[in-house]
């Protein structure tokens, strides 16, 4: 029942969301593009890339539980925090403020974004699911 009321409170806040950066943009939308260099080759993205300073440090969207921390090789660490049966994702962290099991409330910080060593680039990954499926989470932030 709990996961229920959750997940609705989550779901009745589409639109609403609160960036899950301070200030940022969206350099690389969700879904297929072709790339931008490659002709005739095409980049997925299972969510957003949202281009924030330096330093910036990435905060939850919405309450909920963290399900997971995992380091990701060359591409640092990354948060999973559960919404009822919705997922959201931070990919791309440098550090991390929060351990598994955490509760967690909304725009608390949960990590540094991880600025890449080669083009300088701090761009954090952000990804939602419902259950598994993919989910644009563009239209779910405010705007």
């Amino acid at each position: 029942p709990e996961a229920k009321a959750l997940s609705a409170n989550f779901t009745s806040n589409r639109g609403k969301l609160p960036w899950p950066v301070e200030r940022g943009i969206i350099v690389s939308p969700y879904g297929e593009q072709p790339h931008p260099v490659l002709s005739g080759v095409t980049i997925r993205n299972d969510g957003i890339d949202i281009a924030t300073q330096k330093g910036a440090i990435a905060r939850a969207c919405f309450e909920g539980q963290v399900s997971a921390v995992i380091r990701i090789p060359g591409a640092g660490r990354a948060v999973v925090i559960r919404h009822g049966e919705y997922l959201t994702v931070y990919g791309n962290l440098n550090e991390v403020y929060v351990a598994q099991g955490q509760t967690v409330a909304t725009k608390e910080l949960i990590g540094t974004v991880r600025t890449d060593g080669a083009d300088d680039q701090t761009v954090l990954q952000f990804q939602l699911w419902k259950g598994s499926s993919k989910q644009n989470p563009e239209p779910w932030l405010f705007k």
